[in-house]
């Protein structure tokens, strides 16, 4: 502790330099007046940091207003210190105090999640479909599709973010400077990072798909009129191989003469593959989403720690889920509506949706390793919270 004397050694204060020097190394000043209270509010402020006042007193009504926080007491504090502030203690307790910083600072990190994971997927979705324009690929997904991603699969989880508990530690980590933006540089890499994850496992899901349901990739070549034969998966209990062949006539072979549905034609190479290929790329998104969505509930900690501990998120998957299944199985609006047509995606179209939500998963979950080991930024707030 120092004597606020030390402010105004010869009755004069200090230099702006000498005052700043002083105040950045000392944590107690003594037996302050009101006026060394401003002063001090002052140095603080030139030096680029976040003042609070508190005080009861007329006196101390300056410093309050000063500051950028006036904290008043609300018990014994004067009507003259209440109004210069900007926050009363209704219960005289600085204990008060301590607790409003963390809830401010768990608001602002569900913020921050928030962001990122709407970004992140949206990224995702639009750099998703992109590619399918460039490359020449059949468009991923259809109008009704695009918007049941966005307000279902996207919408809820991302505000469950925002009022995501607080992480264990979050009051070791060090203050924000005011000029922070919200979005850090990392956060932006991470983005990136993670809506390329995603868009590369659905991706190549979708690409999988269509060689499984139409025997090509490109929409001109399936959609070709002259198209008389092709090879797709077998709906036998190996998928792989054998193969079924159906010719120009509309005649299914099978390779190793394995028996097969005599009403296949060429139709299920062309009129019936694509919507087939969209239907298993629209449920491993939707299942990727929501695994990214429980992913990013910790920047630092990974997905197996306290998975299930925000009570919103386990609400907002369940309602996404639900919806999802009534978007496949209701009669009507599954196939009229959505253009979903999971009768027809075979065993195989569910289990390669799978492998690409859980791709997407553990390519989340390397990358979030990666970064808190090499980001110096994120290391230091890593082992913060870690410790």
């Amino acid at each position: 502790a120092v004597d606020c004397n030390s402010l105004r050694p010869e009755g004069d204060y200090l230099s702006n330099k000498d005052m700043d020097e002083l105040t950045s190394r000392v944590n107690v000043f003594a037996r302050a007046k009101p006026e060394d209270k401003l002063e001090i509010v002052k140095s603080l402020q030139r030096q680029g940091l976040v003042s609070a006042m508190t005080g009861d007193g007329v006196n101390d009504a300056p410093a309050l207003k000063e500051a950028d926080i006036g904290v008043s007491m609300g018990l014994e504090g004067t009507e003259v210190a209440k109004g210069a502030s900007d926050m009363i203690l209704t219960d005289d307790n600085f204990c008060s105090i301590v607790k409003a910083v963390e809830k401010g600072r768990i608001i602002y990190a569900g913020i921050e999640k928030f962001v990122s994971f709407i970004m992140s997927v949206h990224f995702a979705e639009v750099l998703q479909i992109f590619l399918c324009v460039v490359i020449g690929l059949p468009i991923m997904r259809q109008p009704l599709q695009i918007l049941f991603l966005v307000l279902v699969t996207d919408l809820p989880p991302a505000i469950a973010l925002g009022v995501e508990p607080g992480e264990k530690g979050i009051m070791l980590v060090p203050p924000r400077p005011k000029t922070q933006p919200v979005v850090l540089p990392w956060m932006w890499r991470s983005i990136v990072a993670n809506g390329m994850i995603l868009t590369t496992c659905i991706m190549a899901i979708y690409l999988v798909a269509l060689s499984a349901y139409a025997g090509e990739f490109y929409q001109d070549e399936i959609i070709r009129d002259t198209r008389d034969s092709c090879r797709i998966w077998s709906a036998g209990s190996n998928p792989l191989s054998p193969k079924n062949f159906i010719d120009g006539s509309g005649t299914v072979k099978d390779d190793d003469e394995m028996k097969i549905e005599e009403d296949d034609t060429i139709d299920e190479c062309t009129k019936f593959s694509i919507r087939r290929a969209r239907t298993v790329a629209f449920i491993s998104l939707v299942w990727a989403e929501n695994l990214r969505a429980y992913t990013a509930r910790s920047f630092n900690n990974p997905v197996w720690v306290n998975t299930f501990g925000n009570p919103a998120m386990n609400k907002a998957i369940f309602i996404a889920q639900t919806c999802l299944y009534l978007a496949l199985f209701t009669p009507g609006l599954s196939d009229a509506v959505m253009g979903l047509f999971p009768l027809e995606i075979r065993w195989y179209g569910w289990v390669i949706a799978l492998g690409g939500s859980i791709a997407c998963l553990i390519g989340c979950e390397l990358f979030k390793f990666a970064s808190n080991c090499c980001s110096p930024s994120k290391k230091a707030e890593y082992n913060a919270v870690a410790h």
